[in-house]
Formats: C-alpha cells, structure tokens, sequence
C-alpha cells in the first residue's frame, strides 16, 4: 500500500496566524479528518497482517504441500486467537488475494470446515474438493467416472465422502455428469 501521509504545507496553513480565522478553522477540521482517517487505515493494515499471519501459520502444510494438504480453519479460530469479533476477520479477508508458491489464493479460500481422514488427519472441505477435481482429471475420458465411483476412489484415498456430496463439489467446480464428460 501506498504511504498516505498530511500535506506539512496544510498543517503549517492551520497555525499561521496571518490565515484568516474560518480558513484555520476549516484546516484544522480537516486535518483532524484525515488524520482519523490514516489511523483507520493504518490500523487496517494492521489486522490484515496479523490475519495473514495468523492464517499462514494455522494453513503452513499448503504452502509446502499443495491445496490437498488445506486443513479446516474456521474465522471464529482466527477471531478467538487474535481477540476480534469474527465479522472483522471476515471483513479483513473479503475481496482480497495472496501471492503464494502455489499461485493467487483467495484469502476467504483458506477457511473452511472439513472432516476427518482415514489416518484421523484433518483435511477441509476445500482440500476434498481439489481430490474431486484430481480423480475427475485422471480418469479414463472414453469411460468416466460416476458419482458413486469417484466417491470410491476418493474412499480409498482415506476420506469418506457421500455420492451426493461428490456431485455437490462436482457442480460447484464446473465439471459435468460422467455421461456429459464421455469422449469418444
């Protein structure tokens, strides 16, 4: 972000004596707008920081490891840990983008809810979408994998899943029903 800062010339206008009254009066109102307004956006930076911060030491096996290894990160976690009212934490993330080894990640793109592996490993919902994504892109395109079937693999990569949660994900990452994906 851009380092925002008072004109000195207007703070000098807002003492000189030689300045009309209304003029130094009205200066001074202003001055005092801004400067609340810089702290607000000072203070600003500052929880989005510290909710960075927050998030890449709860979400460390992503960065190392890939979307598979997003683990469930609910904002009330965050807001408990950095003493602030959850809708702050939400607000801090919104409409906003990180730069990761793994490319452009939405910040709202590391909290979710999730379940429980095989290996008794918490895995978030994000995480089992992406294995969706995977098993769908390495099946056999001249003999496509139902819903049922890829709850299966998904089965044996230790993550139980219901048929109809798999379409749910299957819809929402864009991917057609296996008799729409069939290539000839």
């Amino acid at each position: 972000m851009p380092n925002l800062r008072i004109n000195q010339e207007y703070a000098k206008l807002a003492k000189d004596r030689a300045a009309p009254k209304p003029t130094r009066d009205f200066i001074r109102t202003n001055l005092s707008n801004a400067s609340f307004l810089l702290d607000a956006i000072e203070q600003r930076k500052r929880t989005v920081l510290r909710v960075l911060e927050a998030v890449v030491a709860a979400q460390r096996e992503f960065f190392d490891e890939g979307p598979e290894a997003l683990r469930p990160l609910p904002m009330t976690k965050v807001a408990e840990q950095l003493g602030i009212h959850v809708a702050t934490v939400s607000r801090a993330v919104s409409e906003k983008w990180m730069q990761t080894p793994r490319g452009l990640v939405a910040l709202r793109g590391f909290f979710s809810l999730g379940t429980e592996n095989a290996d008794g490993e918490e895995m978030s919902w994000n995480a089992v979408r992406d294995m969706v994504r995977e098993v769908v892109e390495a099946e056999d395109k001249s003999s496509p994998l139902s819903d049922r079937a890829i709850a299966e693999a998904l089965e044996k990569r230790g993550v139980t899943i219901a048929r109809r949660t798999v379409v749910k994900y299957r819809e929402q990452l864009g991917i057609l029903a296996a008799n729409l994906r069939k290539r000839h």
